[in-house]
């Protein structure tokens, strides 16, 4: 197989319904959560084969991906336990999709041995599908975080200075 034949099946299922995102949080949760692995993607669509696997590199995504999510939960907030709080639902919401990262990597080196033919590269191409299903998942669920405006009057808990 020349390297530019190299079949990358089609992975980006929410773009096709980007334009159903009309508000500002599912379009703050996809920037977040896609723009890393349509990055990726793009350059995994130019490369050489190994160097598709090493594009699509699990923990790389990860990290961007949860950068960019807390980033996104925190904007605007004014209250550090209110940021604290937001930022760490953000990345619970992120388990899912960081587990599927992971296991493209796991992957990844099986796949790399035994070439675009055999049967750990397509085990390695089903977990890529399976890492863009569950981004989707958490890009509505981001969005629905983001579209919940911090309560910034809320009182804190157990970890509230007290005023004297």
């Amino acid at each position: 197989m020349r390297d530019d034949e190299l079949p990358l099946p089609e992975l980006l299922r929410s773009l096709r319904t980007l334009g159903a995102a009309r508000d500002a949080a599912s379009q703050a949760a996809h920037d977040a959560i896609f723009a890393p692995l349509i990055a990726a993607r793009l350059r995994a669509s130019h490369a050489e084969w190994r160097d598709v696997v090493r594009s699509l590199h699990g923990a790389t995504l990860a990290e961007s991906i949860e950068r960019a999510s807390v980033a996104a939960a925190t904007t605007g907030t004014m209250q550090p336990a209110m940021a604290r709080a937001r930022s760490a639902r953000a990345r619970d919401l992120l388990d899912p999709l960081r587990d599927a990262l992971a296991a493209l990597d796991d992957r990844a080196g099986a796949a790399l041995d035994a070439g675009t033919e055999s049967r750990e590269w397509r085990d390695w191409l089903d977990a890529l599908r399976h890492a863009f299903a569950t981004a989707d998942d958490a890009c509505r669920q981001l969005a629905r975080l983001l579209a919940t405006p911090p309560d910034e009057g809320a009182r804190l808990r157990w970890y509230e200075r007290r005023r004297r």
